[in-house]
Order: structure tokens, then C-alpha cells, then sequence
């Protein structure tokens, strides 16, 4: 007999910290809510929290209640200079004088025993008591630190910070990939043991529409006045996204092979900062009026935006995983991908790689594409097939181990004081 058999499940707080303009970022945090949410009762009971108050009437769609955590900037300010006090007979004379941190106090009041950071997430950091279980998406400030948006503004040292002070303190770290994990492990020493892969899965709105819960029909094209055939790009305007590869790659697919096709660009610009150069370097190319700028759009919009499209061409220079690709599989549509380390074995052969520092190879990809229909069948079998390696089974089976690993343990100790 387990000694969970014989123990009250654990209560997990699941920590909500995304905002929708982060994208991928906010589905994938998603995702994560919802499959929590599935978990088997008798290892745990899980509380959601989100620190942002927009996320209550999302997460309510999908049968999560949620609590507000209303932390305000000065109290944020706190938490900081707080963390950083290296002192614990100083923490332990904060806490008796005036308690635990304003983060952390509605936890305990709640009598959580674990909390889970669904996203990477600087709160970690503030957790003075509580175990915690906390996620990796990508280390790509580590991968790729010439690119603005992790050198820029002290990013790079705010991140690994981050990471150095709660990877090592972590009861257990979800990552994407096995590349994710060996770089984790190598670059800041974490036990081999703590650190599990969970691989993404796309969208949940993307799984409605091929699940056909989504029963009204849209005329896409008409609706945003794309009057030609398309490739599609869902990523906000950062510049590892890398748009501007793909206006090179179609400049030279009609240079090279008399072949004309426009991109539909989805994502805002909000925090990313590369639109206006985009549009420069189209004008510049004399391709602009190819470019569909779409900016932000509804969730069952890009589903009919992939279905309709040739194919979804993704040249980004982070990953190791993303979730566009998943999300073309789900829907049978081809995928051209950058030919790099993790993101290669995230697609298998399952889309054509491209080399990232030769725009021809992206124009290639798709002259074969477009005048080979086994080709694109192929792609779509096989973008199926690698789905399937994965499902939300698997992925559930890796969390509820790790609370029934924890709740063992937590039935060593008492009450917290």
C-alpha cells in the first residue's frame, strides 16, 4: 500500500501569470490551466490564482474559478526588496513582526501546500515557505543573446537571475523538450531528476475547430480581402520571429521561379517593436502590397486563416519547441521550419527545414510544395503522425506524479508556522 493511499491529496495553487498579448505564451499557460483542471482529485486539489484580473471571465469559460491575486506596484516594489534580503534570521524577524509577503500570505491562507507556476514567472522568487513546482519554456537568452529583446533593458541579467535563484529551490521544473532539459541541467546544475519534459500542445481553439465545436462558417478571404493564394505567419513583431526572412524568401520565389504569393503576418506589434521595419524592408523589396498585416484576431479566425493558407512558414531563431507548428499539424496544414537545434526534433520529418542564413531554401520549399500534391499530402500525414507522439494523457500522468512524489513527502511535517 502507497502511502498516498492514505493521506488527504495535497492542495496545489496553479498560478495564472500571462497576458494575452503574450501569445503563445497565454495559450500554452492555457493549456496548462485546463489540464490541471483534469487532474485525479485523489493526489490534488488545485486553486487557481491569476494575477491578472482580465484572465476571471477566460478561465471561467473553461469551467476554472479563479482568484484575483490584486498585488499592487508598490506592494510589487516590496516583494523585491524583500527577495533580495540574503538574511534568514532577518526573514525570520520579518515574518514574525509583520508576516508573510503579500504574494505568498493569501496562499497560506488557503493552506496550499504547493504552488505551480504554469508560465516562467518572477514570483517564484518571492515564495519564502511554499514548495513549488516552476516551468522553462525556452532559454533562448542564453541560446541567442545577440537579439535585442533579451539584452536589451538588463533582460538577460533579469531572466538569469530568475532562473539561477529558483531552478536550484524547485521541487520539480516542466520543460518543452529533451533539449530544454540537458540545457537546463548543464547550464545551472539542476538534479537530472527534477527536471521533466512536457511537451507543448496546440491551442485549445485550434483542437475546437478540428473537434468540429465550432459550427459557424467564414468566409476568411472575403472577410480580410486576401484575393490570393497565401503562406501564414502567427508571431508577434519581435525580431527573432524573423518576418523579414520570409520577405526575402517570397521576393525570390518570384524572382527565381515566376511564382507570386502573398504572406498573411498575424501577431501585434504591443512590447515587440519590428513592425515598421518590416513594412520598410517590403517596401524596400517592392513586395508590400503582397504582405497582409493582420495584427491581433480572434481565435476562430486563425484557424480559418491556417486552413485556407499554403502553408505555415515559421523562421524563428528561438525555440527549441513553438506552437504554430502544432497547431498547422492539428489542422493538415504543410509547415516549413528553421533547420536548428530542438526545432528540428520537435517536427521530425514531418515539415521542410529552412536555412535561416539562405531565404532560397524557404523559396524552394515552396515551389515543391505548391506543384507537388504527394508532397503536401505527405507533410500532413506525417504532421499528424507526430502529434500523436503526445497527448494530454501523458501529459497529465507527468504532473500527477509529481504531486503524488510531493505529497509523500509533504505528509513528513506538519502545519506550516
Amino acid at each position: 500500500m502507497k502511502i498516498v493511499d492514505e493521506i488527504k491529496p495535497i492542495k496545489m495553487a496553479v498560478i495564472f501569470d500571462q497576458i494575452i498579448a503574450a501569445g503563445g505564451g497565454y495559450q500554452q499557460a492555457l493549456n496548462a490551466a485546463i489540464l490541471v483542471n483534469k487532474i485525479n482529485k485523489k493526489y490534488c486539489d488545485p486553486v487557481f490564482f491569476t494575477t491578472y484580473r482580465e484572465n476571471i471571465t477566460t478561465l471561467r469559460v473553461h469551467n476554472i474559478n479563479v482568484i484575483f491575486l490584486n498585488i499592487p506596484r508598490w506592494r510589487r516594489l516590496f516583494l523585491k526588496i524583500r527577495g533580495a534580503i540574503p538574511s534568514r534570521r532577518l526573514i525570520t524577524v520579518i515574518i514574525k513582526l509583520i508576516g508573510f509577503n503579500s504574494f505568498e500570505k493569501p496562499l497560506l491562507e488557503r493552506e496550499v501546500d504547493l504552488v505551480y507556476f504554469i508560465s516562467p514567472s518572477i514570483w517564484a522568487l518571492y515564495l519564502e515557505r511554499l514548495n513549488f513546482i516552476t516551468t522553462v519554456w525556452d532559454l533562448c537568452h542564453r541560446d541567442y543573446p545577440e537579439f535585442p529583446e533579451v539584452r536589451a533593458d538588463r533582460i538577460f541579467e533579469q531572466r538569469e537571475q530568475g532562473y539561477r535563484q529558483s531552478l536550484i529551490k524547485s521541487t520539480a521544473i516542466l520543460t518543452d523538450s529533451k533539449l530544454g532539459k540537458e540545457n537546463i541541467i548543464s547550464r545551472y546544475g539542476v538534479d537530472k531528476n527534477r527536471v521533466h519534459v512536457m511537451p507543448f500542445s496546440a491551442a485549445t481553439h485550434i483542437e475546437n475547430f478540428t473537434n468540429k465545436k465550432i459550427d459557424r462558417s467564414i468566409n476568411i478571404r472575403e472577410k480580410y480581402g486576401i484575393d490570393d493564394e497565401y503562406i501564414i505567419y502567427p508571431a508577434k513583431f519581435w525580431p527573432h520571429k524573423n518576418h523579414v526572412y520570409i520577405l526575402h524568401g517570397l521576393n525570390l520565389l518570384y524572382k527565381n521561379y515566376g511564382v507570386s504569393l502573398k504572406a498573411v503576418f498575424v501577431g501585434s506589434d504591443a512590447l515587440a517593436g519590428t513592425l515598421d521595419y518590416v513594412k520598410k524592408t517590403a517596401e524596400k523589396i517592392g513586395i508590400l502590397d503582397n504582405i497582409f498585416f493582420l495584427g491581433y484576431v480572434e481565435d476562430e479566425d486563425l484557424a480559418y486563416l491556417y486552413k485556407e493558407s499554403i502553408a505555415l512558414v515559421m523562421p524563428t531563431y528561438f525555440g527549441p519547441t513553438n506552437i504554430p507548428p502544432l497547431e498547422a499539424f492539428t489542422l493538415g496544414v504543410p509547415v516549413l521550419y528553421s533547420n536548428l537545434d530542438g526545432l528540428r526534433e520537435q517536427v521530425g520529418d514531418a515539415a521542410l527545414l529552412m536555412d535561416l542564413n539562405n531565404p532560397e531554401s524557404m523559396a524552394s520549399h515552396l515551389d515543391k510544395l505548391i506543384n507537388d500534391d504527394d508532397l503536401k499530402n505527405n507533410l500532413t500525414i506525417k504532421g499528424r503522425a507526430q502529434l500523436n507522439k503526445y497527448d494530454d494523457k501523458y501529459r497529465l500522468e507527468i504532473i500527477e506524479g509529481i504531486c503524488i512524489d510531493f505529497q509523500s513527502k509533504r505528509y513528513s511535517w506538519g502545519s506550516y508556522k
